[in-house]
């Protein structure tokens, strides 16, 4: 029953998604393959989707795959499936916490946890830059090709054929130099970059 796949595939995700967020991206991936045969590139789509709306990207992502796969029963079920392995380890370790603090083997554990978790966000990121840098839909096409007709250049018009989407990798750089070097709020970033890459999508 689609329900209870559903249910078992996102139960997965949120029992072993340690570090939440881009930690779990390729977990999630490799999840709903067996119900929806989703590109990466659609993907990086739901991942973005997920990101600039409230609620954990987990659990957003688990609505939208559930309701695709199988309607508003498929939602619940995903979107339950995700959160109760949450609910269930947090209501243990409230209980627990003070007795094993300074145990040798969950401090180990988590040790080991940690690096894994760095290994699952390269895994996310190798996931998600090739969708978003060569990806179809280049932004500025129209724009880049016009200006070379304009200025009687090849230039523009070979940058808008490159395999990769210049004006995407100026936008990744200009975000990272923004929220790292001058301390922008992430949310005011995205804001900006979503404006120019919808002018810039036209």
């Amino acid at each position: 029953m689609i329900f209870w796949q559903l249910f078992i595939s996102f139960f997965k995700v949120g029992l072993l998604g340690f570090g939440g967020g881009l930690a779990i991206v390729r977990l999630i991936y490799d999840s709903i393959q067996p119900f929806l045969d989703m590109s990466q590139e659609t993907f990086a789509n739901i991942v973005a989707i997920s990101q600039i709306t409230p609620g954990p990207l987990a659990v957003n992502t688990a609505t939208y795959v559930g309701y695709e796969a199988a309607g508003i029963g498929g939602s619940a079920a995903a979107t339950f499936g995700v959160i109760l392995p949450a609910f269930i380890i947090v209501s243990l370790v409230c209980r627990t916490i003070q007795k094993f603090r300074d145990s040798k083997v969950v401090n180990g554990a988590l040790a080991g946890i940690r690096p894994a978790t760095m290994g699952l966000i390269a895994a996310a990121a190798a996931t998600l830059v090739r969708p978003s840098l060569t990806g179809e839909g280049r932004l500025g096409t129209g724009l880049l090709t016009k200006l070379g007709a304009d200025a009687g250049s090849g230039f523009f018009t070979a940058i808008s054929g490159s395999p990769v989407d210049i004006i995407s990798v100026i936008i990744l750089v200009a975000t990272v130099i923004m929220i790292a070097k001058y301390k922008k709020s992430p949310f005011f970033v995205l804001i900006i970059m979503g404006c120019i890459g919808a002018i810039l999508g036209v």
